[in-house]
């Protein structure tokens, strides 16, 4: 019997020690468990104070709704982390507690509220909407998207798999879904018309501001995803986002979008002839969405991109943005671990 008990312990530890390789259905399912671990322990929210229906508006993200003042929001959530560049001519100004929990960005005029933003569990509803609920409810209770936005003589096709818009009350509202997550609610931006009519191209009018503003908001989306997915975050790289950014202006200059450059170059060979040090390293490319936020949104439902945005062994991230002469701009990120 106490053979038998000692060749049961023998196996037990094997079974403990012995790494089993991991294949890509392995992974999706831990990380699919993860996030809803993550979600039951986090008491449904990212947020320390408690979520509460909107009394002014459909949606309100961690209790900002719009038309808000700043100053009520700034008594609400603190000073803002981070200001940068939008694609509308304004800031988005980030909020978030800790460790970018309870992450916002929110975007003013004539200091009022006029876009707001989360990737986290920080949503609520009128209508009981809130992350991770299905596509098809979110339809049913707001009713059928648009396809299109109209700006002057102009349309542009907003119809997409993987996210819809609704336009009431003066607000466009833009629900992102989650498609490795069975197309449920990931996301929301809500921009007023106000803010909207700003914009009356496809892209932003590029300037170096504005190619660093993505760059430090894209850091900022992934962090605050990563800690959605119940992750740590990612530490910012200067010297990495030098190297990201000279692949972001070479695919623009040169009109291509590869992570092998026109010499043969891989992520990995430039970012060690650079003279990065790293165990492990990941690239994402993103290229023609309008903001950061469509960059991230659009990475996040590419399996091999996701991977790297939730990846638990990356410690380092950096980014590189730039724009072609049709004002599309290129995302290159860079992870290393």
């Amino acid at each position: 019997m106490r053979k038998f008990l000692l060749y049961i312990v023998v196996i037990l530890v094997i079974v403990l020690v012995v790494p089993v390789k991991e294949t890509a259905p392995m992974e999706a399912l831990q990380q699919h468990v993860k996030t809803k671990v993550n979600s039951w322990t986090s008491d449904n929210s990212t947020s320390d104070q408690a979520l509460k229906v909107p009394s002014k508006q459909e949606f309100a993200i961690n209790n900002i709704q719009m038309n808000m003042t700043k100053q009520t929001v700034e008594q609400k959530l603190g000073d803002a982390q981070r200001v940068t560049s939008n694609e509308y001519g304004t800031n988005w100004h980030t909020y978030y507690s800790g460790d970018y929990k309870a992450f916002v960005m929110v975007s003013y005029i004539d200091n009022k509220v006029h876009a707001l933003y989360s990737n986290q569990n920080v949503i609520s509803s009128q209508s009981k909407i809130k992350y991770g609920t299905p596509k098809e409810t979110v339809r049913d209770r707001l009713g059928k998207p648009i396809t299109e936005k109209q700006k002057g003589h102009v349309r542009f096709d907003v119809k997409d798999d993987e996210y819809d818009n609704f336009h009431d009350d003066q607000i466009y509202t833009t629900a992102f879904y989650d498609k490795h997550e069975n197309n449920n609610l990931t996301a929301l931006l809500q921009v007023s018309d106000n803010m909207e009519s700003r914009l009356q191209q496809q892209y932003g009018a590029p300037s170096e501001g504005l190619a660093q503003s993505f760059e430090l908001q894209n850091f900022d989306l992934v962090n605050a995803e990563r800690i959605q997915h119940g992750l740590a975050t990612l530490n910012y790289s200067s010297s990495i986002s030098d190297t990201a950014r000279a692949h972001s202006e070479d695919m623009a200059e040169n009109n291509y979008f590869d992570h092998t450059n026109l010499s043969g170059d891989s992520p990995f060979d430039r970012l060690e002839a650079d003279g990065h040090d790293f165990n492990a390293a990941g690239e994402n490319l993103a290229y023609g969405q309008t903001s950061s936020i469509y960059a991230h949104q659009g990475l996040m439902n590419s399996l091999g991109h996701r991977k790297n945005i939730l990846k638990q062994s990356f410690k380092t991230l950096g980014v590189g943005v730039d724009f072609n002469e049709e004002r599309q701009p290129y995302w290159t990120e860079n992870y290393t671990g």
